[in-house]
């Protein structure tokens, strides 16, 4: 089994500082000089290589081949974390694997084509330490359900699927799916009205609060119903991309709420009637809005 060094420069990735740890053995580094790439330039066009060469930061971490999860997984896992915190243009490009043994020679490059999208002049430029500090415990919990392969996984790849997305109705679409693999515990009918009350009861805790979230969860779970049955047009092209905005944060939200309770996690990855007998006891005593 041979050992790899895993490098990924990360684009537009803005952060004062030099060196931090998301999870044991994975970093996010400020590289002086860059890893050992020679015999993989050749691969690169002169733009791409410029692109390498201007990446301030770098993901890294080491993997043993053919062990779970896979670098493409780490990665991804440690782009939605940053993604969960704020809305930025951070992605990766190319992943570099580069054995930790020089002398067995093997060295390769991977394109990376599931790149991170984002809408202009909604992005937020710059983390600090503070939002590292958030990413980190959320890596901690998707990596534990990245490996547990149960119901919030799905959500998860969701989640990642939509923010893949270049185009705002599969994006949406996506994000929607997500939301409902999160919330749903039922097969009954007036499922909008269940997600809604789900959700407003699970990020606020107030009545006022919790009928503004009803609301913002209903209105937008409808846009999301126009698009499945072919009714697009209904959206005006100018509310198109604001109304994506909305869903993501939203769902980021949502998540945040997930992944920072625990017990919640353990519930959420149960079955329907575990999940049916929370939101119930969290929903006792709330009337939502018609």
């Amino acid at each position: 089994m041979c050992k790899f060094d895993v490098y990924a420069p990360l684009i537009y990735f803005d952060w004062q500082g030099s060196s931090f740890s998301l999870a044991p053995g994975l970093w996010l580094t400020r590289f002086d000089k860059k890893p050992d790439l020679r015999g993989l330039g050749s691969k690169l066009s002169e733009d791409e290589q410029d692109e390498v060469s201007s990446a301030s930061h770098w993901l890294n971490f080491t993997w043993d081949e053919g062990t779970e999860p896979s670098p493409a997984e780490t990665m991804n896992m440690a782009l939605l974390s940053l993604w969960l915190v704020k809305r930025t243009r951070t992605h990766v490009t190319f992943r570099f694997e580069l054995a930790s043994d020089p002398s067995s020679g093997k060295k390769r490059i991977c394109r990376v084509f599931e790149r991170f999208a984002w809408v202009e002049h909604t992005i937020h430029d710059s983390l600090d330490d503070a939002d590292l500090a958030v990413a980190t415990s959320f890596y901690g919990v998707v990596q534990k359900l990245c490996y547990a392969r149960c119901r919030l996984n799905d959500a998860l790849f969701l989640t990642l699927a939509g923010c893949w997305a270049h185009n705002w109705q599969p994006a949406l679409i996506c994000h929607a799916a997500a939301a409902e693999a999160i919330l749903t515990y039922s097969k009954a009918s007036g499922i909008t009205r269940r997600l809604a009350t789900a959700y407003a009861c699970l990020v606020e805790a107030q009545a006022p609060e919790r009928d503004r979230a009803f609301r913002e969860f209903s209105d937008l779970y409808s846009v999301r119903s126009d698009i499945m049955h072919g009714r697009s047009q209904n959206v005006l092209q100018v509310d198109r991309l604001p109304m994506l905005v909305r869903f993501n944060d939203m769902l980021r939200r949502l998540w945040s709420a997930v992944l920072l309770s625990p017990r919640l996690v353990s519930v959420l990855d149960g079955t329907d009637a575990q999940r049916e007998g929370h939101f119930l006891g969290l929903q006792a005593g709330y009337k939502p809005p018609p």
